[in-house]
């Protein structure tokens, strides 16, 4: 039996999808592509990448510590897979390059390899060396997710999970090494163009992949759940985070819009549009954001009518971009997947 897919909790944690809802159309100010690249890795993908590290490294010290319960490592398990959804949600740099979707977020779980290794680690136990060698399907957070809602807690089972936990804590650090290491970097505005549209063909692929694959059931998760994250019962919340990524890239974090909500937050897509003075596109894109936004906020698995209407929202703004790509920026967009297919 599926955990109930409650609403999601009040809390920092949780997405502001109105703050930018009066924003003025004046024209902001002009940014190059150099220092949008920058301004996106330094104001999004570093701070969320150190907040996913301190998040997995929280969830290591925890199981690293004698006689632990699974209940302790739940919400700790919660919180990084938020911060990973935030940050994978347009999936660019050294996520893409390290194909860390197939380290940190293997979907659907192998419940029988993870339990094959159980047994193994039972008659004796692995160390951090074997566990690279492991299978990516019994790895990462859906198979730590599986453990902490469906195996019993004991001695091996514990021993296991630290090992993956482990596992996840140093692919995270190598992401935010690389996110620094990209900002420091340097670049023409040649460069950064390609790179934002690299960017920007991400954030599309990934508003469609959230609608076309998160969406929906998948009967390749039988074993599991048919959602994911349904385990645990955050399918709804991951949704949500990977909302607040996308809104990052399109019209700015909530933080950022409140900081001046006058104007809008010059890094993003609304940024670079009325800066370059493309009042009625940034309007329409403002519109089709919040609908798709709220819309997302309020879908839950249980209930099929509001999955049909966040869908078609998604697909209303990913066309819109689409659309936006080739008459007004003129970008060639593609998209890669996050795990480097």
């Amino acid at each position: 039996m599926e955990h109930a897919q409650a609403a999601p909790k009040k809390g920092a944690t949780q997405p502001s999808f109105d703050s930018f809802a009066g924003t003025s159309a004046r024209i902001g100010p002009y940014l190059s592509a150099r220092q949008r690249v920058q301004a996106l890795l330094q104001d999004h993908y570093i701070p969320v990448a150190d907040a996913l590290q301190h998040s997995a490294t929280a969830l290591y010290q925890s199981l690293a510590q004698p006689a632990t319960h699974w209940q302790t490592q739940q919400p700790l398990w919660v919180q990084t897979m938020l911060h990973w959804e935030r940050l994978a949600a347009v999936a660019v740099g050294p996520l893409l390059e390290r194909r860390a979707a197939r380290s940190i977020d293997f979907w659907p779980t192998r419940p029988a390899q993870i339990q094959r290794q159980l047994d193994a680690n039972a008659a004796s136990p692995l160390t951090p060396q074997q566990i690279e060698s492991v299978g990516s399907a019994a790895r990462g957070l859906p198979a730590l997710e599986w453990m902490f809602w469906r195996v019993p807690a004991n001695p091996s089972s514990q021993h296991y999970a630290r090992l993956l936990a482990q596992h996840i804590l140093n692919e995270c650090t190598i992401l935010l090494d690389g996110y620094r290491a990209m900002a420091a970097a340097p670049r023409s505005e040649e460069e950064a163009t390609a790179l934002y549209g690299e960017w920007y063909g991400q954030a599309v692929g990934g508003l469609d992949q959230l609608r076309i694959k998160k969406m929906v059931p998948d009967t390749r998760g039988k074993e599991v759940s048919l959602w994911v994250r349904g385990v645990s019962g955050q399918t709804a919340a991951a949704w949500q985070a990977q909302l607040q990524g996308v809104q990052v890239f399109l019209v700015g974090s909530p933080a950022a819009q409140a900081a001046r909500p006058d104007l809008p937050v010059a890094s993003s897509l609304q940024g670079l549009l009325l800066g370059n003075d493309n009042p009625e596109p940034s309007r329409k894109l403002q519109t089709l954001t919040l609908a798709a936004l709220r819309s997302g906020a309020r879908a839950r698995p249980d209930n099929a009518a509001s999955l049909r209407t966040a869908q078609r929202a998604l697909a209303q703004l990913s066309q819109y971009l689409s659309s936006l790509a080739d008459s007004v920026l003129h970008i060639s967009m593609g998209f890669t997947d996050a795990d480097g297919d």
